[in-house]
């Protein structure tokens, strides 16, 4: 369907499973785009805050550091680390904040991860520009990334750039974000990541939210979300929430915790009533 609209479809594809089940799409890998940490845009901070679980004075010595640096000593993350541990210090509590920040920060510039990230620059418009000239769907297989925090940090950045550039470019384009807990948990949400949920849909951009388990998640996915397909669910919290989420008869909702592989609920806005659906 997004072909024949001529709608881009990017996937974040969490455990590299895409490239095994579409036949026609096109694979990349993290290595293939570095991401800037900060580009100048908001909710940038806001990001690494989330995912690090950065105290009030880490975020602000971290903010301290991009706003007062020259922003070509910070293209390297060994730069931004280098330009954290200068920073002259305030006050008594501002040594202990500062290490501990610098700590955090550290595993960004292992080998292993060097090539992702840059620390500040102009967020690049190549991936933006293929996936808007591709028919086919694109997969960003970040499985091979080791560490959670990291996966997190370059999916989270990767999701929040394409969706200032689509933006920016007023494009339509939709993404696929698989394993959704990893953004919208209700303990540790990234923050720009929910507020995308809210806001989206005006600039024809769409979200496909995938995860197994509703209550893990925070309510803005499911109270933002038009379209649900509910596979079969037999935690008594995940029911609580499709019940309260989605209004239908008792008859249905009790069939979710027995549906068989390939059937599911679906609702959408143009439906009066929830039906049950089998997906080939």
């Amino acid at each position: 369907v997004c072909r024949e609209l001529k709608i881009p479809v990017l996937i974040v594809d969490w455990h590299g499973e895409y490239s095994r089940v579409l036949s026609h799409h096109t694979l990349l890998k993290p290595r293939d785009f570095s991401l800037q940490l900060f580009a100048g845009e908001p909710g940038d901070l806001s990001v690494l805050t989330s995912i690090f679980e950065l105290t009030p004075p880490q975020e602000y010595i971290l903010e301290k550091v991009i706003k007062q640096k020259n922003p070509a000593k910070l293209k390297s993350i060994d730069g931004l680390l280098e330009a954290i541990e200068i920073l002259p210090e305030e006050a008594t509590w501002f040594r202990e904040s500062k290490l501990s920040l610098h700590r955090k920060l550290s595993i960004l510039s292992r080998e292993e991860y060097s090539d992702l990230f840059k620390a500040y620059g102009s967020p690049s418009t190549i991936l933006g520009n293929l996936l808007m000239n591709t028919d086919s769907p694109v997969v960003m297989d970040i499985s091979e990334i080791s560490d959670l925090s990291v996966k997190k940090l370059y999916a989270s950045l990767l999701i929040k750039r394409l969706v200032d550039y689509a933006t920016r470019q007023s494009s339509k384009l939709i993404l696929v974000i698989e394993e959704a807990q990893n953004y919208l948990s209700r303990q540790n949400p990234i923050r720009p990541i929910c507020e995308m949920l809210r806001e989206i849909r005006k600039f024809h951009v769409g979200l496909i939210v995938v995860a197994q388990s509703m209550s893990q998640l925070v309510e803005d996915a499911a109270a933002n979300t038009n379209t649900k397909i509910v596979h079969s669910i037999k935690s008594k919290q995940d029911l609580e929430v499709v019940e309260k989420t989605i209004y239908m008869d008792y008859s249905l909702l009790s069939l979710i915790p027995y549906l068989e592989v390939g059937e599911a609920i679906y609702s959408t806005i143009s439906l009066k009533k929830p039906v049950l659906i089998k997906v080939e």
